[in-house]
């Protein structure tokens, strides 16, 4: 059941036994698994139904060295949050990834992957995704083994899995369920702004949701969880610590230090020698309703031999003009945000018959996507930054509409990240040659691909990634939340956001994120005595 706080006439006070702040993919997976078990569920969302076009004015943060552009085009505040924008992509971690890795002196996760790989299947259950495997194991499902080369000690080819567009923003996929269930109540513009902890307790009571307009909702609940987001969750958190007497930091140091994202940059051109082969090596894959598209990671032996993060690398195009393509991704993302069809779009689709007809008969013969011609082609490089404390969040200043202070975000690219992208390009560059790539592509390289000097590395920016700053861990000094993402300052909230991750590990978090979701949902209905 869906209200808007906008258009109540008076202030209302609710209880229920969770509260969930954030109507993003996390919130509204979490709130429909929860519904699965019964248990009643209010969900706060700061936005309304709709993403606006530009940056929310509650999106706005104070930038304290370089500027993170996440924080301003990575984030939506409305029902379905980014997931009414997002890529799409998803993969799961290495199991490596949350082990020990002492060569860049990150301890393990607290949780590691053989408790998270259940849920999986559930996952891609729900987004209409195929249950193949990510490794190279598809290259065999999928007869791709004359192109992409495996068994490489340094590279791995894995596959991320790209659900439609229909079902990638989640307040369309589960639409029925926010709309037609009396036991969900989902409101609308309602920003949480004021925190109330039992003095007599470690809990939080209620939380206050404000519209600018001047009405509240007040709701008391048995447990609280933020899934805002890694910006806005910590934000909240902070908020909630500056109304508390610092109820988090009086004991925990790391509370909204060890900022991190993944850093991308564009390594190398390629000067396309066989498009054809070039596009049968990295264009998207159909596997039935599911697209895969291929990236080479790092492999953890050669992390560990550079002492060096975690990294991938892919290949993408970018068409000459505008392209029947353009038309069509256009259409698709406007579906996917709105979750109906733009008429204007789609005419535009038809521009290019010519494109679409041979796109169409690429797909049925090689399952594959056909790149519009003519294109240029590129090398990208998307590292994992290694979290540095002094990389943080904290509270400015400078107050929003409600009087709350914005976020401050203290983020920079540093040379270890640098050292990262230059360990994969030194080894990515005889990996080319090895298995005989040069002969469909040239690597025309923006860096020098046999220097370990870094000097002349620049312009690595942020992929919409953030993690770091309620790290989860195993005592209440070094982490923000336990392994259950319960905080260790206050029994019954809890966290479910990047923000928790300790680190960016090999890949897109979006998968990670609904795993662990997955795993809280089971984890309280077990406190409140309701079971799977």
């Amino acid at each position: 059941m869906i209200v808007d706080l906008a258009e109540q006439p008076a202030d209302r006070f609710l209880s229920t036994d969770v509260l969930i702040i954030g109507a993003g993919i996390s919130g509204l997976l979490l709130a429909a698994r929860l519904r699965d078990l019964k248990i009643p569920v209010i969900v706060l969302e700061s936005g309304g139904r709709k993403p606006d076009e530009g940056e929310h004015p509650l999106n706005r943060v104070v930038q304290i060295n370089e500027t993170y552009r996440g924080a301003a085009h990575g984030r939506f505040r409305c029902l379905g949050g980014t997931s009414t924008r997002w890529g799409g992509a998803l993969i799961p971690f290495l199991d490596q990834d949350l082990d020990d890795r002492p060569h860049i002196d990150l301890p393990a996760w607290p949780v590691g992957m053989q408790e998270l790989r259940p849920h999986i299947a559930d996952i891609e259950a729900q987004f209409g995704i195929d249950s193949g495997p990510y490794d190279e194991d598809f290259i065999r499902t999928c007869g791709a083994g004359k192109h992409v080369p495996a068994g490489d000690a340094d590279f791995l080819p894995r596959f991320a899995k790209w659900p439609k567009f229909h079902r990638r923003n989640v307040a369309t996929l589960l639409k029925a369920r926010i709309e037609g269930d009396p036991d969900l109540q989902v409101w609308l513009n309602a920003t949480a702004t004021g925190f109330e902890c039992d003095d007599a307790s470690d809990r939080l009571r209620a939380v206050t949701a404000r519209h600018p307009g001047g009405r509240k909702v007040n709701v008391t609940a048995k447990h609280i969880v933020v899934c805002a987001g890694a910006i806005e969750s910590t934000r909240l958190l902070l908020l909630l610590d500056s109304q508390s007497e610092r109820r988090i930091s009086r004991e925990c140091a790391v509370l909204g230090r060890f900022f991190h994202d993944h850093v991308s940059m564009h390594v190398a051109g390629i000067r396309a020698r066989r498009v054809v082969d070039l596009n049968r090596l990295a264009g998207f894959r159909f596997m039935g309703p599911t697209m895969r598209s291929l990236r080479f990671e790092f492999s953890p032996s050669a992390q560990s031999r550079d002492c060096a993060g975690s990294a991938f690398g892919h290949i993408s195009f970018i068409p000459a003009g505008d392209s029947g393509f353009d038309a069509l991704r256009n259409f698709l993302s406007a579906l996917q945000r709105n979750g109906r069809i733009d008429p204007g779009a789609a005419l535009q689709i038809f521009h290019d018959v010519p494109y679409l007809t041979k796109a169409g008969f690429w797909r049925y013969f090689h399952r594959q996507l056909l790149w519009p011609t003519p294109a240029s082609y590129e090398l990208h490089v998307v590292a994992e930054q290694i979290p540095q404390s002094s990389s943080r969040i904290s509270l400015a200043a400078e107050r929003d509409v409600f009087g709350c202070p914005l976020a401050a975000i203290d983020w920079c690219v540093g040379q270890a990240d640098y050292l990262t992208i230059n360990s994969f390009v030194r080894r990515f560059a005889p990996f080319w040659k090895r298995h005989g790539l040069e002969a469909i592509g040239e690597l025309e390289w923006l860096v020098d691909p046999s220097s370990k000097d870094v000097g002349s590395y620049k312009g690595g920016g942020d992929v919409f990634h953030p993690g770091g700053t309620t790290r989860m861990g195993m005592d209440g000094r070094s982490a923000v939340v336990d392994r259950n993402l319960r905080t260790f300052a206050v029994s019954n909230l809890w966290i479910a956001s990047t923000s928790v991750f300790p680190s960016g590990a090999s890949a897109n978090p979006t998968l990670m994120l609904m795993l662990f979701t997955m795993r809280l949902a089971a984890h309280l209905g077990a406190q409140l005595g309701r079971s799977c």
